[in-house]
Protein backbone atom coordinates (compact mmCIF):
# COMPACT_ATOMS: atom_id res chain seq x y z
CA UNK A 1 0.00 0.00 0.00
CA UNK A 2 1.33 3.42 -0.58
CA UNK A 3 2.76 5.66 1.85
CA UNK A 4 -0.27 7.12 4.38
CA UNK A 5 -2.63 5.33 1.63
CA UNK A 6 -5.40 4.41 4.66
CA UNK A 7 -7.87 2.30 2.19
CA UNK A 8 -8.86 2.32 -1.60
CA UNK A 9 -12.06 2.42 -3.01
CA UNK A 10 -13.50 2.68 -6.78
CA UNK A 11 -13.89 6.19 -7.00
CA UNK A 12 -12.51 7.62 -3.25
CA UNK A 13 -9.59 6.72 -1.21
CA UNK A 14 -8.42 7.70 2.24
CA UNK A 15 -5.16 9.18 3.22
CA UNK A 16 -2.74 11.05 5.42
CA UNK A 17 -3.07 14.32 5.16
CA UNK A 18 0.19 16.14 3.06
CA UNK A 19 1.05 19.59 4.82
CA UNK A 20 0.31 21.34 1.07
CA UNK A 21 -3.02 20.76 2.01
CA UNK A 22 -3.63 23.41 4.88
CA UNK A 23 -4.62 25.98 1.32
CA UNK A 24 -7.68 23.30 0.32
CA UNK A 25 -8.60 23.06 3.94
CA UNK A 26 -8.79 26.79 4.88
CA UNK A 27 -10.43 27.08 1.42
CA UNK A 28 -13.11 24.38 2.89
CA UNK A 29 -13.63 26.31 6.29
CA UNK A 30 -14.29 29.34 4.40
CA UNK A 31 -16.86 27.90 2.02
CA UNK A 32 -18.83 25.15 0.89
CA UNK A 33 -22.04 23.88 0.57
CA UNK A 34 -20.77 21.46 3.13
CA UNK A 35 -21.35 23.84 5.74
CA UNK A 36 -24.95 23.72 5.63
CA UNK A 37 -25.63 20.26 6.78
CA UNK A 38 -22.45 19.69 9.05
CA UNK A 39 -24.21 21.82 12.39
CA UNK A 40 -24.12 25.26 10.95
CA UNK A 41 -24.70 26.74 14.61
CA UNK A 42 -21.49 25.03 15.96
CA UNK A 43 -18.00 27.12 16.00
CA UNK A 44 -14.82 25.27 16.19
CA UNK A 45 -13.32 23.69 19.90
CA UNK A 46 -11.50 26.99 19.78
CA UNK A 47 -12.71 29.59 17.54
CA UNK A 48 -9.42 31.81 18.50
CA UNK A 49 -7.14 29.04 17.21
CA UNK A 50 -5.77 29.63 14.13
CA UNK A 51 -6.76 27.56 11.11
CA UNK A 52 -4.13 26.88 9.75
CA UNK A 53 -2.14 25.57 13.23
CA UNK A 54 -5.74 23.15 13.98
CA UNK A 55 -4.99 21.68 10.22
CA UNK A 56 -1.47 20.87 11.44
CA UNK A 57 -2.74 19.70 14.91
CA UNK A 58 -5.59 17.33 13.89
CA UNK A 59 -4.28 16.14 10.56
CA UNK A 60 -0.96 15.99 10.92
CA UNK A 61 0.35 15.76 14.15
CA UNK A 62 -1.99 12.88 15.77
CA UNK A 63 -0.91 9.66 14.15
CA UNK A 64 -2.88 7.72 16.09
CA UNK A 65 -3.31 4.13 15.30
CA UNK A 66 -6.15 3.61 13.81
CA UNK A 67 -6.23 6.87 13.17
CA UNK A 68 -8.43 9.94 14.08
CA UNK A 69 -8.61 11.48 10.60
CA UNK A 70 -7.98 10.70 6.79
CA UNK A 71 -8.35 12.82 3.88
CA UNK A 72 -10.57 11.48 1.22
CA UNK A 73 -9.58 11.94 -2.14
CA UNK A 74 -10.66 11.39 -5.48
CA UNK A 75 -8.63 8.34 -7.55
CA UNK A 76 -6.67 11.60 -9.32
CA UNK A 77 -5.25 12.34 -5.10
CA UNK A 78 -7.75 15.19 -5.66
CA UNK A 79 -8.54 15.92 -1.61
CA UNK A 80 -12.08 16.22 -1.46
CA UNK A 81 -13.02 16.35 2.21
CA UNK A 82 -12.15 14.01 5.05
CA UNK A 83 -13.30 11.49 7.26
CA UNK A 84 -13.13 11.42 11.12
CA UNK A 85 -13.83 9.93 14.60
CA UNK A 86 -13.34 10.71 18.32
CA UNK A 87 -15.19 9.04 21.40
CA UNK A 88 -16.36 9.23 24.78
CA UNK A 89 -14.02 8.89 27.78
CA UNK A 90 -17.02 6.81 29.26
CA UNK A 91 -17.06 4.62 26.15
CA UNK A 92 -13.74 3.33 24.86
CA UNK A 93 -15.38 0.25 22.80
CA UNK A 94 -17.31 2.97 20.76
CA UNK A 95 -16.17 5.07 18.03
CA UNK A 96 -18.69 8.22 16.65
CA UNK A 97 -17.93 8.86 12.94
CA UNK A 98 -18.14 11.98 10.96
CA UNK A 99 -17.86 12.75 7.26
CA UNK A 100 -17.59 16.03 5.48
CA UNK A 101 -17.04 16.34 1.12
CA UNK A 102 -15.82 19.52 1.06
CA UNK A 103 -15.50 19.71 -2.58
CA UNK A 104 -19.10 20.62 -3.79
CA UNK A 105 -18.87 19.61 -7.22
CA UNK A 106 -18.10 15.93 -5.97
CA UNK A 107 -21.63 16.10 -3.52
CA UNK A 108 -24.43 14.11 -4.28
CA UNK A 109 -22.33 11.43 -6.66
CA UNK A 110 -22.52 8.64 -3.72
CA UNK A 111 -18.79 9.12 -2.86
CA UNK A 112 -19.44 9.95 0.71
CA UNK A 113 -21.08 6.49 1.11
CA UNK A 114 -18.12 4.99 -0.01
CA UNK A 115 -15.89 6.79 1.60
CA UNK A 116 -17.71 6.47 5.28
CA UNK A 117 -17.93 2.69 4.21
CA UNK A 118 -14.28 2.66 3.81
CA UNK A 119 -13.97 4.42 7.32
CA UNK A 120 -15.79 1.84 8.76
CA UNK A 121 -14.23 -0.89 7.35
CA UNK A 122 -10.85 0.41 8.35
CA UNK A 123 -11.89 1.42 12.51
CA UNK A 124 -12.97 -1.80 12.66
CA UNK A 125 -10.04 -4.07 10.99
CA UNK A 126 -7.50 -1.58 13.07
CA UNK A 127 -9.12 -1.92 16.02
CA UNK A 128 -11.09 -4.05 18.53
CA UNK A 129 -14.07 -1.74 19.03
CA UNK A 130 -17.67 -2.87 19.67
CA UNK A 131 -19.36 -0.19 17.62
CA UNK A 132 -19.75 2.70 15.30
CA UNK A 133 -22.09 5.33 15.74
CA UNK A 134 -23.03 8.73 14.00
CA UNK A 135 -25.08 11.70 14.84
CA UNK A 136 -26.80 14.21 12.19
CA UNK A 137 -29.76 16.17 11.85
CA UNK A 138 -33.69 16.60 11.10
CA UNK A 139 -32.53 18.57 8.00
CA UNK A 140 -30.00 16.40 6.65
CA UNK A 141 -31.74 14.15 4.80
CA UNK A 142 -29.13 12.88 2.54
CA UNK A 143 -26.95 11.94 5.75
CA UNK A 144 -29.97 9.87 7.10
CA UNK A 145 -30.17 8.10 3.76
CA UNK A 146 -26.01 7.26 3.82
CA UNK A 147 -26.19 5.72 7.12
CA UNK A 148 -29.11 3.84 6.53
CA UNK A 149 -27.65 2.20 3.37
CA UNK A 150 -24.77 1.54 5.39
CA UNK A 151 -26.55 -0.78 7.74
CA UNK A 152 -26.37 1.77 10.72
CA UNK A 153 -29.81 1.35 12.70
CA UNK A 154 -31.59 4.13 14.77
CA UNK A 155 -31.00 4.30 18.23
CA UNK A 156 -32.58 7.36 19.32
CA UNK A 157 -33.54 10.82 18.73
CA UNK A 158 -32.49 13.80 20.80
CA UNK A 159 -35.72 16.26 19.79
CA UNK A 160 -35.66 19.79 19.36
CA UNK A 161 -32.32 20.69 20.79
CA UNK A 162 -31.28 23.09 18.43
CA UNK A 163 -33.47 26.52 17.22
CA UNK A 164 -31.22 27.52 13.86
CA UNK A 165 -33.31 29.66 11.13
CA UNK A 166 -36.64 29.72 13.24
CA UNK A 167 -36.66 25.81 13.06
CA UNK A 168 -36.27 23.60 15.69
CA UNK A 169 -33.68 20.64 14.86
CA UNK A 170 -33.42 16.89 16.03
CA UNK A 171 -30.21 15.06 16.56
CA UNK A 172 -30.95 11.45 15.56
CA UNK A 173 -28.27 8.71 16.45
CA UNK A 174 -27.37 6.07 14.93
CA UNK A 175 -25.34 2.82 15.53
CA UNK A 176 -23.71 -0.26 14.10
CA UNK A 177 -22.43 -2.87 16.17
CA UNK A 178 -19.34 -4.78 14.46
CA UNK A 179 -21.19 -8.08 14.37
CA UNK A 180 -24.23 -5.89 12.16
CA UNK A 181 -21.15 -4.54 10.14
CA UNK A 182 -19.69 -8.11 9.05
CA UNK A 183 -22.64 -9.09 7.90
CA UNK A 184 -23.65 -6.09 5.96
CA UNK A 185 -20.87 -4.53 4.84
CA UNK A 186 -20.60 -6.43 1.05
CA UNK A 187 -24.53 -5.18 0.53
CA UNK A 188 -24.41 -1.56 0.74
CA UNK A 189 -24.09 -0.50 -2.72
CA UNK A 190 -27.21 -3.13 -3.87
Amino acid sequence: MERGLLKRGENVFLRDAYPSEVEDYLRWMREGEWKDFDAPWEEMDDPQEDLEKRFNRVFLEEKTEPRKRAIITSPEDKPIGWVNRYSKKKHHSVFLIGIDICEDPYLGKGLGTEALHLWIEYLFENSDIHKVGLHTYSYNKKMKRVAEKLGFKEEGIDREIVLWKGDWISRIRYGMIRQEWNKTKKHYLR
